[in-house]
Order: C-alpha cells, then structure tokens, then sequence
C-alpha cells in the first residue's frame, strides 16, 4: 500500500475491532503561517503511509545529557569500564519462521525499453490484469472481563483490512508494501489473500518484508497471472504523465484509476526513521491504494504507491490534496530481488535489538544515566550481535565511536556507515556505570529484525 496511516477497510463482521489503519492513524495538530520553502513544508507535515502506521522521523536532543567535549561531541565518561562477562541466561524457545515458498533466484523486476505511447484507456486495459488486491488478515488477545468487571482470560480476536498488489510473474509472486501485511499494533499478518480483477482469489504467503523500505513480496499458490511490465524511474522528468490503479477504500472500488502528472522528483520523506527519496505525483492516492503501480505513458510501473499527506497545512480549514508518493522502481529492485531470492535485504548491518529514544521511556531509565538523552535497548536477540557481546535489555546507548548518541536516529545513522561484519564501538550505561564494548555488525536476517521504536 513499515511504524504509516495504514489503512485498513475494518472487517463487516467486526466493526467494533477496527484494522491497523484506524487504529494507527495520528493527527498532526494544525500549524501557523505557511513555511518559506517547499522542503521546510514537507519536514514539518504529517505524513500517512496509505494503510499502516504513522510516519515520522526521531530527534530528540538533550544538551544537558551525557557530558561531552570537543566540537565532535566525544563521550568523556571518567570510569568507563569494559561490559561485564555476560550471565549465563536461560534458552528462550525458538521462533518459528515465516512458512514460505521456494525462492526464485531470477529478478522479478526486469527493466523494459520505452515503447508505444498508450491512450489512458489503452493503458488501464494493459495493467489492470497485473493489479491484484490484497486482503491481510491480523490475530490480537482481547481481554475478557467477568461480572464484577476484571480482567480474566483473553480471547483471540481478528482484525482484516485491504490494499493492493503488483503481480511480478506469472507463477503468482506479488509485490506490495510491507505495511499492507505488517501491523505496529498488530504484528504480521497471520492470513493473506490476493484477489484477481476477475474475481478470482489465491491465498499467500510472505515470501519476505523490509519495513525500511516499505516493501514486501508475497507468493500466491497460482498460475498463468498476467506479470506487469516495468520502466525506467531513472527516466522521469516531472511534467511526465503518470497513472495509479489501485483499490480505494476496499474492494467494493477495485481497480480504481486515477490519473496526473509526475510532480516531483527525489523528494526526500522521512519514513518509519528512514529518509527515502520518491516519487511525488497529483494522480490520486487513496486508502487501499497502497502497494499498487504508479504507472507512465507506456504502460509500464514505474513506481510503488506507497504514501500521502494527510493533514491540512494551515490554521485554514483546507485540506492537502494532489501529494502522493512512490517508491521508484530504480530504487526498489534490488530490495525486491533480496527479497525474491534470500527473504531479507542482504548486506545490511544490524546490532540484533529493538530500542526506542530514552525520552520515551520511563523516569526510572532516565536517572540511570546522565540525562535523558539516549537509546533505550528493549529487547535483545541473544544470538544477535549485541547479545553475543553482553548488551541486555535495559542499558543505555548513549554513544558510538565517541560521538554522541542522543536518539534513536543517531544510532541508525551510526549503524549504517558500517558493513556487515565490521564493528562499532558503543558506550552504554547500566546501573549508573558507562561501558565501553565492540559489536561486530552482522548481516540482517529475517529471524533478528532490528527496529527503532
């Protein structure tokens, strides 16, 4: 359609369990005065990930956090120590992966030369085979309550929700947004269906889904589909015509077309703490549009719809419209082909934890260090990187190769000047003591999926 407004068409049967999309949706409060420039616009405006998850970046910047000296910000802990030998912990059970097809060691993605201008009708008649919708389905424990209105035993509820699809080849491996099949309030999705412009449904199963680039490649157990035709985004020129098939609002409006101009090129969006350069377009983009082809005067896709404004830019009563955003196919082959072929984006580094910025935590965390600046580790993969070199849940980052880490972004921006199997220097605080350790970076992997919270 990774957290992000992802938005869901609720269950008929449920509607008082609303899906992900509602659930996530965040309104930004209305801002004064219009800002100077297009790029201080789109810094300070909420962006909505058409169906999952709000969408903004962390910087949090404490000035009187960890002490530092020098114009870089160097960590000047007096007694900094080496992390102490790890405690023998107790074998957590095993996760089971994701079940998943055989993977394909072909691209899916293959550039195709410009061809014939099409007429717009030429053009949906083309695509329209190629576009599929898909329907996620999510498990979540409801609490129950007894008479006297305490809690008791939960029950397992379902959450259902829409988006839509790009079909890669014709044995049934689809293309999507990773937040169409991956929820921050309800995990990933335990069932997922893809539905043909005929009618016809398959079930699916996740092939693999990379939330930092907000793409996912499902499996349908199907034949003989209609495989899109992919273009050049490197090609673009704004002015370009640009057309979005996709499935508003659910599937009652299947195979919607919307059509406009490429209106913008190499946008830099700050999505789920990463910023990512797409596509703008005024061909509407719509909830449950999400993961279907933004497509040029060819025929071809050229783009994944992925995102729009969602909230008005001034204290008038007027609404954003005509800014949507895709992720370009240029961009996004070669995510797609790990995907395809390994089930993760290979060669990307990770410290095997999940944090969140210290100044979302709770005041018992902040006074163990300085201040309240730094990366709250919340969970650690025993087998990852930061579990073999001793980090627990519960200590603090708050520095990296003597810079400064103040929020969950620094360490991210730490991280990724790094190769797998390089190390990173971090300095961490627990119980009030800093340390100093070596993390060898590995390689991500599906089964230690890394996340800023």
């Amino acid at each position: 359609m990774y957290e992000n407004n992802y938005t869901y068409s609720p269950d008929s049967q449920n509607n008082e369990h609303k899906g992900p999309e509602n659930a996530a949706q965040v309104t930004e409060k209305k801002k004064k005065g219009m800002p100077k420039v297009a790029k201080a616009f789109l810094m300070i405006i909420c962006m909505a990930a058409v169906s999952a998850g709000s969408i903004a970046g962390y910087k949090y910047i404490d000035e009187n956090g960890i002490p530092f000296t020098g114009s870089k910000s160097v960590i000047t802990a007096e007694k900094n120590q080496k992390l102490p030998p790890k405690e023998e912990e107790k074998e957590e059970p095993e996760t089971k992966p994701l079940e998943k097809e055989n993977f394909t060691s072909d691209s899916l993605v293959n550039i195709m030369p410009q061809g014939e201008t099409l007429s717009t009708q030429a053009i949906y008649r083309k695509v329209l085979p190629s576009v599929v919708g898909v329907t996620s389905v999510f498990e979540y424990q409801q609490p129950s309550f007894n008479f006297w209105g305490f809690s008791s035993d939960s029950t397992t509820q379902e959450a259902a929700g829409t988006g839509t699809g790009i079909v890669m080849s014709s044995d049934g491996y689809i293309l999507t947004n990773a937040h169409v099949i991956s929820s921050d309030t309800y995990g990933v999705s335990t069932k997922i269906s893809i539905r043909l412009s005929d009618e016809t449904e398959y079930e699916a199963v996740i092939v693999g889904y990379d939330r930092q680039t907000d793409l996912a490649v499902l499996k349908a157990d199907a034949e003989g589909l209609v495989p899109a035709e992919f273009g050049s985004s490197d090609s673009l020129k704004v002015g370009d015509p640009a057309l979005a098939i996709g499935n508003p609002l659910g599937f009652d409006l299947f195979g919607t077309l919307t059509a406009g101009y490429i209106s913008g090129l190499d946008r830099e969006i700050s999505v789920n703490d990463t910023t990512m350069k797409l596509i703008q377009t005024d061909a509407a983009i719509n909830n449950g549009n999400s993961g279907g082809p933004l497509i040029n005067q060819f025929g071809q896709v050229i783009g994944i719809n992925s995102m729009k404004l969602s909230s008005s830019y001034s204290s008038s009563s007027a609404s954003i419209e005509g800014l949507g955003f895709a992720i370009p196919i240029g961009d996004a082959k070669k995510i797609i082909d790990d995907l395809s072929s390994h089930g993760y984006v290979t060669g990307r580094p990770q410290l095997g934890i999940t944090y969140k910025d210290l100044s979302q935590s709770s005041s018992a965390y902040s006074t163990q260090s300085a201040g309240s600046s730094g990366v709250l580790v919340v969970g650690v993969n025993t087998d990852g990187p930061a579990g073999k070199a001793g980090i627990k849940a519960g200590d603090i980052i708050v520095g990296a190769d003597g810079e400064l880490v103040a929020s969950a972004e620094d360490l991210k921006n730490a991280i990724k000047k790094y190769d797998a199997g390089e190390k990173i220097h971090l300095t961490i605080v627990r119980n009030r003591n800093y340390y100093d350790v070596d993390v060898t970076l590995e390689d991500q992997n599906p089964d230690a999926t890394e996340a800023g919270r």
